[in-house]
């Protein structure tokens, strides 16, 4: 088994301490589940010393559509570029 997330402080050679986050998430369709938008964005205010910004119920709904393509070993479509799915 292996973790969905994980984070790591460290001390860098100039002595500034630092905050990572990982995460294996990251398909298009992982955006679609608002638990995984609320992760990202608790992250980034973790990783950034925020942690008093973090709410409970703050909102982490999409902006605008959000229609991503399924993700799947099936999915590569011939002859389709980025520019073509504006």
């Amino acid at each position: 088994m292996m973790p969905i997330a994980w984070i790591k402080t460290y001390t860098g050679s100039a002595g500034k301490t630092a905050r990572v986050f990982a995460t294996t998430l990251g398909t298009s369709e992982d955006l679609l589940t608002e638990a995984n938008r609320r992760l990202l964005v608790n992250a980034c205010y973790w990783a950034l010393g925020l942690e008093r910004q973090i709410k409970p119920n703050a909102k982490v709904g999409l902006v605008g559509e959000y229609h991503p393509h399924p993700f799947n070993f099936d999915g590569y479509v011939k002859g389709v570029s980025p520019a073509d799915l504006r």
